[in-house]
C-alpha cells in the first residue's frame, strides 16, 4: 500500500500507577486503511483510544496525525489550545452513541460544527448530507428517544463525520447492537470508508466484526501488541495462542462479553 502515514504511535506507554494499561505500542495506519484493534477486556483498548484522541497523555512514546499540511505532528507536548486545532482532525464513534437527549438529530449532528463556528448555513447543508449519507433524511426532527439503537449509531456516525475529519476512531460502535443492526452498521462504515477515502481505526473485543471490515488487525493482550497482520493471513493462520482462543470463541458465537 503506497497510501501515506495517518497515523503512527512510537513506543506508547500509559501507567495508572504501578500499572502499565498500555506499554511500548507502536503501529502505522495508512491513509485510507481501516485497522482493527481487538483484545479483551482489559487488554488496553480503551486507553491506546484515549491517548489518540488526546484525551490521556502517554508516560513514553509519541503519536503523530498528519495534518492538513501532509506533515506527521506529535500529539504528545501539545497544549489543550493546540490540541484542540489537531482533534479537528480525528471523529469518534461511542459504544453508547452519547448523544444529547434534549437535542433533535440535527442539532446533535450540527453541533461540531457549531462549536468550530460555522454559519447556520452552513451546518444546515452538511447535515443534510450527512443524513444523507447515513440514510436517515427523514429523521432530522426526531429526537434519540425516537431512534432505535442502529439509528442513534448512524446519527453518531453522521456527527463525528461533521468537521470532515481525516481519521474516525470507532470504540466498540456495534456492541451495543443486534446482529442484523451490527452488519449494517458496519457496512456503512466500509461504504464511507470507500467513498471518502476516511481511515478508520476499530477498537472491538469482536472477531466478527474485524472479519467483516477490516484490511489489517492488531490483537491486544495486557498492553501489549501480540499479533499484527492482513485480517485475511491473521485469521487463515494465526500466530499467537489468544487470536487462536479469539477466533474459536466468535465460531462458538460465545464473543460477546
Amino acid at each position: 500500500m503506497n497510501n501515506p502515514t495517518m497515523l503512527r504511535l512510537s513506543g506508547v506507554t500509559k501507567k495508572f500507577g504501578a500499572y502499565a494499561a498500555i506499554e511500548d505500542i507502536s503501529l502505522d495506519v495508512r491513509r485510507g486503511e481501516i485497522l482493527g484493534v481487538i483484545g479483551r477486556s482489559g487488554a488496553g483498548k480503551s486507553t491506546l483510544i484515549r491517548c489518540i484522541n488526546g484525551l490521556e497523555k502517554p508516560d513514553a512514546g509519541s503519536i503523530e496525525v498528519l495534518d492538513n499540511d501532509d506533515v506527521l505532528r506529535d500529539l504528545v507536548p501539545l497544549d489543550e489550545g493546540e490540541l484542540q486545532k489537531v482533534r479537528r482532525r480525528i471523529g469518534m464513534i461511542f459504544q453508547h452513541f452519547n448523544l444529547l437527549s434534549a437535542k433533535t438529530v440535527a442539532d446533535n449532528v450540527a453541533l461540531p460544527l457549531k462549536i468550530a463556528g460555522r454559519s447556520r448555513a452552513e451546518r444546515k447543508g452538511r447535515v443534510e448530507e450527512l443524513l444523507g449519507l447515513v440514510g436517515l433524511d427523514a429523521k432530522a426532527g426526531a429526537y434519540p428517544a425516537q431512534l432505535s439503537g442502529g439509528q442513534k449509531q448512524r446519527v453518531g456516525i453522521a456527527r463525528a463525520l461533521a468537521a470532515a475529519p481525516a481519521l474516525l476512531l470507532s470504540d466498540e460502535a456495534t456492541s451495543a447492537l443486534d446482529p442484523e443492526t451490527t452488519t449494517a452498521i458496519l457496512s456503512l462504515l466500509k461504504d464511507i470508508n470507500r467513498r471518502l477515502g476516511l481511515t478508520i481505526l476499530l477498537i472491538t473485543h469482536e472477531m466478527s466484526v474485524i472479519r467483516a471490515v477490516t484490511d489489517r488487525v492488531i490483537v491486544l493482550d495486557h498492553g501489549r501488541i501480540i499479533e499484527e497482520g492482513p485480517t485475511e493471513r491473521v485469521f487463515a493462520a494465526p500466530a499467537a495462542d489468544l487470536t487462536r482462543r479469539l477466533l474459536a470463541a466468535a465460531q462458538l458465537g460465545l464473543e460477546k462479553d
